[in-house]
């Protein structure tokens, strides 16, 4: 447990780190650009994602899954980072090769594509999956940290005008690719390449490929819905959705890290049958990511009209509706997100997370098709919240018999009460004190606050067991 919240720690804090950064440039950065030249950038860089999905297949969670059942058996250690990453470079050398076609026969955006290919070519030496099936979260931290903070220097230096959309795309995109390079030093340290052959080399890739799927599938409402944004809206309808979600990056990222820091331990879990500790572990984490989105999403909803003209500029106020509307699905993605990475991918139980995302998948479609032509950047939100409720649903059917939802009841209740409590606190001072900075900082601080109270009040007369838990990590106590 000492490990699993030192690894939270590490992610959460660069979580935080994600948050402040996008604090500091997000102003900058959008009034220099603007709506249409960030719907351009967002529009490049979509594009260049699914190049990318491709080049990376399902190396992510399957590579993490294999190194965490293998990393007890140095040999079998070695020669599965072999086999897999060999693939990798296979796959990515081929998804560069395709990406180059694109960008030369078919980009709108010549020089912006080309740019964000480099995007694509970091694939060959993102080898993130090592690291985290070994559970050492900290090199990747520290490094992602360095290169953040570099590039917001860099951002700040270079762009000065809307022409220097160049700029900033090539910090970003070159900035991923030189932080994978820095981690290759650790690897060497870490295993010995080995020799293997093309059979046991195309062995991972059936699983692989079958990870892939839903990956794609949940590419279209992180992704496609841009890119269909994009062509059935406008760019600048895009840019509205590129501002809201900067800002459902970070508490998306948090409940992320927790999925990311858990999924080798319930590899490792489920690999040594070990169901005492995997109950356990799994209803700490449900129930602290069901108290953390829902105080976030009412925070959200409460703060929206103070904080969207103040960072991104009077041109942005079409971002607010979007914004409210996206801190809707946070609950259902916290669940999901829970479940597959502690429940169904650690427990090789590929099928039920496929068939959940792609029928997530035809839902954000179908909507994006019927909405996005009459409410635009509002109606691909409407369409990614209900994929988030689909996954949410299916995924939940998928694991009745193995979790039994109702206990969390009292979870939901609590969170619920204490985000009343601190909306009405955020509304009373948006009221009073306006559209300020100083009273953005009081709505967040006073609200964070009220719900912390209201909620460890309640708790301390609950015999709820979950939150007895959760509010004793609160409060550093041992769980």
């Amino acid at each position: 447990m000492n490990t699993i919240k030192k690894n939270f720690a590490y992610n959460a804090i660069y979580q935080i780190l994600i948050i402040i950064l996008p604090i500091v440039t997000a102003p900058y950065v959008s009034r220099v650009l603007g709506p249409t030249r960030m719907g351009q950038y967002s529009y490049t860089y979509s594009i260049a994602t699914y190049f990318l999905l491709l080049a990376k297949l399902g190396f992510d969670n399957y590579g993490n899954r294999s190194i965490a059942r293998s990393r007890n058996n140095g040999d079998d250690l070695n020669r599965t980072f072999t086999g897999i990453y060999s693939l990798q470079i296979l796959i990515a050398i081929g998804s560069i090769v395709l990406y180059l076609v694109y960008t030369f026969t078919f980009s709108k955006y010549y020089v912006l594509a080309l740019i964000q290919g480099l995007w694509v070519l970091g694939a060959l030496f993102d080898v993130n999956w090592f690291f985290y099936g070994l559970e050492q979260f900290s090199i990747v931290v520290l490094r992602n940290t360095l290169v953040k903070v570099i590039s917001v220097i860099l951002i700040f230096t270079l762009v000065r005008q809307s022409s220097d959309l160049w700029k900033y795309t090539l910090i970003l995109a070159a900035s991923s690719v030189i932080g994978f390079l820095i981690t290759w030093p650790f690897i060497f340290s870490k295993i010995s390449i080995v020799k293997v052959s093309f059979s046991e080399i195309f062995s991972h890739f059936k699983q692989t490929a079958l990870l892939f799927i839903p990956v794609i599938a949940i590419s279209v409402f992180t992704v496609l819905d841009k890119i269909m944004l994009g062509h059935m809206g406008s760019l600048t309808q895009v840019g509205y959705f590129e501002a809201a979600e900067k800002v459902m990056m970070a508490p998306k990222g948090i409940i992320g890290a927790l999925g990311t820091v858990m999924l080798p331990r319930m590899a490792n879990v489920y690999s040594n049958r070990d169901t005492k500790n995997k109950s356990s572990l799994i209803n700490i984490s449900i129930g602290f990511a069901l108290v953390f989105s829902i105080a976030c999403m009412f925070g959200l909803i409460g703060v929206s009209k103070t904080f969207v003209p103040i960072f991104f500029g009077a041109k942005y106020m079409a971002t607010i509706s979007v914004l409210i509307l996206m801190s809707l699905a946070l609950p259902f993605y916290a669940i999901g997100n829970i479940i597959r990475t502690q429940m169904l991918i650690p427990n090789m139980r590929d099928k039920p997370y496929i068939i959940s995302v792609i029928l997530g998948a035809v839902a954000n479609i179908s909507l994006n098709l019927l909405l996005i032509p009459i409410w635009g950047a509002r109606g691909s939100v409407i369409a990614t919240l209900a994929a988030e409720i689909t996954i949410a649903v299916s995924q939940l059917l998928a694991v009745l018999n193995e979790l039994q939802f109702r206990k969390f009841a009292m979870v939901m209740v609590n969170s619920i009460v204490s985000s009343g409590v601190m909306l009405v606190f955020i509304y009373f001072i948006a009221n009073n004190f306006g559209q300020s900075l100083v009273s953005l900082l009081l709505q967040v601080l006073v609200g964070g606050g009220m719900f912390l109270i209201v909620f460890l009040i309640l708790a301390r007369y609950s015999k709820d067991d979950i939150i007895r838990r959760i509010t004793q990590s609160i409060l550093h106590r041992n769980i």
